[in-house]
């Protein structure tokens, strides 16, 4: 196991201590990486971008926000051309900027929007999906452009398949405007279209 913590935290006056993450191989060839501390509304999708940079895919895993801390669990598998993982800053990953563009190239199966009222103020988003290096990290670029961030999220991959949760809101913890909504309904059917 190979476990890192942040020589400082970028936040100042954190109870839960500093930002880091721990990675461990798994007897099927992949590994568990787990991260916990304070990162800006979009890490994960700056995580999930650099992973996929390095031909490296999350296959499962969990991430929540508690009162701006984060917790996640996270399988990942490498490709064949993959670089190593235990060789990889998964807190520089997290913390780079983000130089992808937003793309249009999804292509979803199905999907499931169920409005904050029924979340306690989070709009619900599921995916499904076949399975494509990058996809979670395209999500989240497209979601970050619409001022949209998950705090909480549920990944999944089966047979082939993606089965993506996410607990979204806007800036500062609100609810999404109903704009956002609007303007993620009409880029999910542009998706589902393809």
């Amino acid at each position: 196991m190979i476990k890192s913590e942040a020589a400082s935290d970028d936040f100042r006056g954190t109870s839960r201590g500093k930002s880091g993450f721990e990675i461990l191989q798994t007897a099927s060839g992949n590994f568990i990486v787990k991260i916990w501390g304070r990162f800006s509304p979009d890490w994960i999708g700056c995580l999930s971008s650099g992973l996929s940079r390095h031909k490296i895919s999350i296959v499962k895993g969990k991430a929540k926000k508690s009162l701006a801390y984060w917790e996640t669990e996270f399988e990942i598998e490498k490709t064949r051309l993959a670089d190593d993982p235990r060789k990889l800053d998964f807190l520089a990953l997290a913390k780079e900027e983000n130089v992808s563009t937003q793309e249009n190239s999804l292509s979803i199966t199905r999907y499931t929007l169920e409005q904050p009222e029924k979340h306690g103020g989070a709009l619900y988003l599921e995916i499904k999906a076949a399975d494509q290096l990058g996809f979670l990290g395209q999500i989240l670029n497209n979601l970050a452009f619409l001022t949209l961030f998950p705090e909480e999220i549920s990944i999944d991959t089966v047979q082939g398949n993606i089965f993506d949760k996410f607990w979204i809101r806007g800036l500062g913890g609100n609810p999404p405007s109903a704009a956002a909504q609007a303007a993620l309904k009409k880029k999910l059917e542009e998706w589902l279209a393809k």
